[in-house]
């Protein structure tokens, strides 16, 4: 794996020359973790052409050295004071920072280090962009992530019963998931049922599962830093034919988007593709969200599949296809699948039924 990470940082070296930047200032966490290997829970990366060095607090030195594979230079500092004291640090002329993860007092305290002839260039999705494009062993964790999250939700269905809560399903799933190889889930689990399921994000509690009530299960594995994400809709016990309307229009929507993926289309065409059926079904203003994400270190990165998005979808990507109709005081549907396209194919990887 060591190797992996210095291509990823020679790789943003890179880019960075193509910013006519000097150095880079990495201070998201995810981005620290996929650059260095660091884990902690404070730190950032200063990358230069001839420095690459990770600041974090004393809690963390040894765990730095150890998860870097002594590739860089780890250095005490519990904030950006600690840069003025870095390599070459003086002079840096030209220095990029990620815009979307500094507060406005940090860029005020990183004005009052730098020299006056020093500039701060706002940086945005740099790092981010490098990172949608997974390589072999990210692949190979989302996939086994994938497999659990498949597992830990057909498991939660055939556990259903008389009495059995939203959050008695979703104990299960975390439960499940734990045992059976899972470093943990990848985010808060979904389980909304009968009229809860009409809120995209609602919050497992009390409410029981009824029959005839629809069921909607969100979740998602994390093994090694990398995450799943899958929502399985389910009809209890009963047949309902406004459910089975909606549901064949989400499923509709999502097999054709999936269709439609292919190297070189936009993340808002893929979204269109799936809106369009949807709205012709007369459902259209009941789909609120967009139709997927980017899924790796992070739950939600790019690409973005959402109306607004220019995001080209290439080689290596690997993305939700998530459509869904919500009728408040009914009920919802949402059908997600994780999807690679790796070699020009294109694969489901969550493969539970639906």
């Amino acid at each position: 794996m060591e190797s992996e990470y210095r291509k990823r940082r020679e790789r943003l070296k890179r880019i960075i020359d193509e910013l006519h930047v000097d150095a880079l200032l990495v201070t998201s966490l995810v981005n620290v973790r996929y650059l260095c290997g660091f884990t902690g829970s404070n730190g950032f990366l200063l990358i230069a052409e001839n420095h690459e060095i990770l600041f974090t607090d004393s809690r963390y030195i040894e765990q730095g050295s150890e998860e870097t594979f002594n590739e860089i230079e780890v250095s005490l500092s519990p904030g950006f004071k600690g840069l003025t004291g870095a390599p070459g640090f003086n002079k840096i002329n030209n220095m990029g920072f990620e815009s979307g993860n500094v507060s406005h007092s940090e860029f005020v305290l990183l004005g009052e280090l730098l020299t006056e002839t020093t500039k701060l260039s706002p940086t945005n999705g740099v790092v981010e962009k490098i990172r949608s494009i997974k390589d072999k062993e990210e692949i190979d964790f989302i996939k086994i992530a994938a497999s659990l999250a498949d597992k830990a939700i057909v498991n939660a269905i055939d556990l259903l019963g008389p009495g059995i809560s939203e959050s008695d399903i979703a104990w299960g799933i975390e439960k499940f998931l734990k045992e059976n190889g899972a470093d943990d889930i990848a985010f808060d689990t979904i389980v909304a049922t009968g009229t809860n399921s009409s809120k995209p994000h609602h919050r497992a509690g009390s409410t029981v599962v009824k029959q005839g009530d629809p069921l909607v299960i969100d979740m998602g594995a994390s093994v090694k830093g990398y995450n799943s994400d899958i929502t399985r809709t389910i009809l209890v016990e009963g047949r309902d034919g406004q459910f089975d309307r909606v549901y064949d229009t989400v499923l509709e929507a999502q097999m054709a988007a999936i269709k439609a993926v292919r190297e070189g289309v936009s993340g808002k065409e893929l979204d269109a593709v799936a809106r369009k059926i949807i709205g012709d079904r007369g459902y259209g203003e009941n789909f609120s969200h967009g139709l997927g994400h980017g899924i790796g270190l992070a739950v939600h990165e790019m690409p973005m599949v959402v109306p607004s998005s220019e995001t080209i979808i290439e080689d290596g990507m690997i993305f939700t296809v998530e459509p869904g109709v919500y009728i408040p005081g009914w009920g919802g549907v949402r059908i997600e699948d994780m999807i690679l396209l790796e070699s020009g194919q294109v694969s489901t990887l969550t493969n539970s039924p639906k």
